[in-house]
């Protein structure tokens, strides 16, 4: 007897690895030669349980991982550093499915605030379009007490 078949979302970490050194004339002020990247990326994948998910995602990934040229004109290539955590995904897909969840322990004195500041501080530090949207998540966070922010997760 055969298992069924169904889509998870899967967490691939990856690292960017810069291997040449940039040319010259193309490096601005927002070059950066003393940072690493990594890159988290979500698939969804149909499979008959997590472990052929997990399986499919890296074979995928595997075959897709040519290096590129980035604007400074160096050679980057894409690690796959791991496929660190498999979402089941309810079927059928439909407007306001949700595709990917994860729980993170973190101290209890952390404030919803801090937590995204330091999960997601290049997304919402770094770039000017986001700066008002960053504002707003501040503002909002800092009158939520933790237990409100855990209720309104869960609706």
């Amino acid at each position: 007897m055969g298992s069924s078949w169904n889509y998870y979302g899967v967490k691939l970490v990856y690292q960017l690895i810069v291997t040449s050194e940039p040319i010259r004339e193309r490096v601005d002020e927002k070059y950066n030669d003393t940072h690493t990247f990594f890159e988290e990326s979500i698939i969804l994948v149909r499979a008959q349980s997590s472990n052929h998910a997990y399986k499919i995602a890296e074979q995928k990934v595997s075959r897709h991982q040519e290096p590129y040229i980035n604007p400074y004109g160096q050679k980057v290539e894409c690690k796959l550093i791991e496929a660190i955590d498999c979402f089941l995904i309810d079927d059928p897909i439909k407007n306001g499915t949700e595709l990917y969840s994860v729980i993170t322990p973190v101290i209890k004195e952390m404030t919803p605030a801090e937590y995204l500041m330091r999960r997601y501080e290049y997304s919402l530090g770094n770039y000017e379009w986001n700066q008002e949207r960053r504002e707003e998540i501040i503002d909002l966070m800092t009158i939520l007490r933790y237990e409100d922010f855990s209720m309104w997760r869960k609706e």
